[in-house]
């Protein structure tokens, strides 16, 4: 084939499907949580795909991990939460929180504290004096701290133990070396199925929010590719809340759901876009601020998205 003929049909390629092959793919950081449902039934669906430019998953073992790729921009978005992405705002990192993906309502809710086995804990109040496992300075210390003031508990009641690992939380607690820990879920219900006491949780307060936290640059930039990404997003929803147990074996498979629990684990129907709320933004800042935790003073607009990237539903 001559070159000027290989040009052409390379010039009709494209014309017929577009740049999108040659554009940057789309880096979104996710955990293998349930929370990350909506992007792996939207990539296995096709959902993606129609995308101006691909999208691709990218998988952490932990928080950390996650958040250092996204501080070094090799990340365009992460599934995190409000007090990650005020920490990383606070800090200079242009992260910024555009859309709920869990936690719009107070059911929603994944993160619940239990006690081991063989302990006596049963309420709040016996957790008085006791000592309870959390990872310090994050979301899993905010849920607790939230637990307690709703119950009326003093948090000097209690001793809080730091055990960053979830993975370790779990096990210690299972094994009886802990009094308490607070855990999310599908481990949290694992764990009462392995005989755990489950004490409470936040399916009545609504405490937890996991959001998609974008580069402010990346938004500023791509907001008509943003709205067909959340197109795409609120179809997986639909699919997923239609029938959650035909999205099952993707949740075993990308989201890690525990084979003891595999069957019987049931979880919320995942809400359609929207920006978190005020309230919920503001009472991250004040427990972030009392904490003395942020490295420079921030406002809600700071690390909350004003755009309206959502079509309407």
């Amino acid at each position: 084939m001559k070159k000027g003929t290989m040009l052409l049909l390379c010039l009709t390629l494209c014309l017929a499907f577009g740049t999108k092959v040659f554009a940057k793919p789309v880096r979104v950081g996710v955990l293998p949580i349930v929370d990350a449902l909506p992007l792996y039934v939207a990539e296995e669906r096709g959902f993606f795909k129609k995308l101006p430019r691909p999208v691709t998953l990218i998988t952490f073992r932990s928080a950390v991990e996650r958040d250092a790729a996204f501080q070094t921009k090799k990340l365009d978005a992460y599934l995190g939460d409000l007090i990650s992405a005020a920490l990383l705002k606070s800090r200079g990192f242009p992260a910024r929180a555009v859309s709920i993906v869990l936690g719009k309502k107070p059911e929603e809710g994944l993160f619940a504290i239990l006690s081991s086995p063989t302990s006596q804990i049963r309420t709040l109040n016996d957790l008085k004096g006791k000592h309870v496992a959390i990872s310090s300075n994050t979301i899993i210390e905010f849920v607790l701290d939230g637990l307690l003031k709703a119950h009326g508990i003093p948090q000097k009641s209690i001793a809080k133990q730091e055990i960053k690992s979830i993975p370790i939380r779990f096990q210690m607690l299972m094994n009886n070396k802990i009094d308490a820990a607070l855990l999310p879920d599908p481990l949290a219900s694992l764990a009462r199925v392995k005989g755990a006491h489950w004490i409470a949780d936040d399916g009545h307060t609504n405490l937890s929010q996991t959001v998609l936290i974008w580069n402010d640059s990346f938004i500023k930039s791509n907001r008509p590719f943003l709205i067909k990404f959340y197109d795409a997003y609120n179809k997986a929803v639909v699919v997923i809340n239609h029938d959650h147990n035909a999205v099952r074996p993707l949740l075993v498979k990308k989201c890690r759901l525990p084979k003891p629990i595999a069957n019987s684990f049931k979880f919320a129907d995942f809400p359609l876009t929207s920006t978190p709320s005020k309230e919920e933004a503001s009472a991250v800042l004040s427990w972030l601020g009392n904490k003395k935790l942020l490295a420079n003073p921030i406002k809600i607009d700071d690390f909350i998205a004003r755009e309206n990237l959502f079509k309407q539903h």
